[in-house]
């Protein structure tokens, strides 16, 4: 497992497109690596195990996206994309106990995160870094990695993580902890959350999981500031294996047959950053289909 929680990548470099080329959307270069250490348990008495999930887009080598004269540069995207929506499937055999760890309210992750409970922080690693775009900068050439007024000296942007359960509420006002709450730190942005809720699989994709967790991406990693777009091109994320009132955070039950545990991942994007006609919610250019992975279960 990669000892960074999360890497937010957002990087501009020259592009020179011949008028007829089409601008590859951010699913195309999707791609997701998840790992589990651990062994498994039983469906009665699933074992805790440390999780890895790595949401990526292949940039930068061969089979990446083209820009320059139809040739990889090692840019990220032809479009200034940002991720709005980010959805992980899990296999059957795993399962969540949040509500068997203390949570922390959204207001304290935020403005002092010390004094969360201690068992209620449950990332396995805390570091990130990242690198900024301009809006619009999809016709003609732009300079590579564009700084703008408040933005660090260099062109590389280094945030803060750390990852909680969640005291969360549900739309009638509940108290729940079905949240995972990842607290981003960004010398532009503040502090602000990503939020990871579990829900049920609903549809095709429920033959194969049984939960998901919806990552809400905030507007200040979408568009930290007017014309700067953020793309999170890499984002790798631990949860440790955690064990609170004899139930595991995330716990593995029997094995399947195949001896072999599915995982996916698919995103919902907003192209150049466009807003909804209501000026709020973000317009999706793009939702990219679920990429699978498969690791062994041991």
């Amino acid at each position: 497992m990669k000892k960074s929680l999360l890497v937010l990548g957002i990087s501009a470099l020259a592009v020179a497109l011949p008028a007829s080329s089409a601008l590859a959307k951010p699913s195309t270069f999707q791609r997701f690596d998840a790992s589990v250490v651990g062994g498994h348990g039983t469906a009665a008495k699933p074992k805790a195990i440390q999780l890895g999930l790595h949401p990526f887009h292949q940039y930068g080598t061969k089979g990446g996206p083209t820009n320059i004269g139809n040739k990889n540069t090692g840019g990220t995207l032809e479009n200034p994309f940002s991720t709005v929506f980010a959805y992980v499937y899990f296999d059957k055999a795993i399962v969540f106990n949040t509500n068997s760890f203390p949570g922390c309210d959204k207001t304290t992750v935020i403005n002092t995160p010390d004094l969360c409970p201690a068992a209620s922080r449950v990332d396995v690693a805390s570091s990130a870094s990242g690198m900024l775009r301009t809006k619009g900068d999809t016709k003609g050439t732009f300079a590579a990695w564009q700084k703008q007024p408040g933005f660090p000296a260099n062109d590389l942007v280094n945030l803060e993580i750390k990852t909680f359960v969640e005291n969360a509420l549900t739309p009638g006002g509940a108290p729940v902890k079905d949240t995972l709450a990842l607290r981003v730190q960004s010398p532009v942005s503040g502090g602000v959350v990503i939020d990871g809720k579990l829900e049920n699989v609903v549809g095709p994709a429920k033959k194969f999981y049984t939960k998901r967790m919806k990552f809400s991406i905030p507007d200040g990693l979408i568009e930290p500031v007017g014309g700067v777009v953020s793309q999170l091109v890499n984002f790798d994320s631990g949860v440790k294996a955690a064990v609170a009132n004899g139930k595991p955070l995330v716990g593995l039950g029997a094995c399947p047959k195949s001896k072999k545990l599915l995982f996916g991942y698919n995103a919902d994007y907003t192209i150049n950053t466009t807003r909804q006609a209501d000026g709020i919610h973000w317009k999706i250019g793009d939702t990219g289909p679920i990429v699978a992975k498969v690791v062994p279960c041991k």
